[in-house]
């Protein structure tokens, strides 16, 4: 009996812990980070709240050289489209619930399995009472990208 009420006992204090974990990565603030291993083809959850706008999950994807460049204008246009870079997305879904237009700047550091910076780039995207996805799309030189072990992904949100 006292075995089986010392295990109840744990089972609600880990129950309670889980909840509050929970609760927690759900809060809303103006600023998140996540450091996720980088790995094309895999969704990773996010769980991010910055203001209204809930950011679930990014995927990453190299899109190949030339990637952006496409129609006889970019063929035509000298140094647009580069043998030696490619284009990496971050697919984001995200959506606000709210009336309002919130934007959120994202800043993508792409790290060497040191966690040294390879590269470090920052784009904005906006939500207003929507669910959308968000692609962001980055050239880099080729060669780097077997050397990208981890991206560090920061978000900051404003009042648009």
């Amino acid at each position: 009996m006292f075995i089986q009420r010392r295990i109840a006992a744990l089972i609600a204090a880990v129950g309670i812990t889980a909840f509050m974990a929970s609760a927690t990565a759900q809060e809303s603030s103006l600023r998140a980070e996540r450091t996720l291993d980088y790995k094309t083809g895999k969704a990773f959850d996010l769980t991010a709240k910055i203001g209204p706008v809930k950011i679930e999950s990014v995927e990453f994807s190299n899109m190949g050289r030339g990637y952006g460049h496409g129609g006889i204008a970019g063929k035509m246009r000298p140094g647009t489209l580069s043998e030696v870079s490619t284009t990496l997305r971050a697919h984001f879904l995200a959506e606000n619930p709210s009336s309002d237009e919130w934007q959120v700047t994202f800043t993508m550091e792409y790290l060497d399995k040191a966690g040294k910076v390879i590269e470090r780039v920052t784009k904005k995207a906006s939500w207003e009472g929507e669910a959308k996805p968000y692609d962001f799309d980055h050239e880099i030189l080729d060669y780097v990208v077997p050397l990208i072990a981890q991206v560090r992904v920061k978000m900051e949100g404003r009042l648009d």
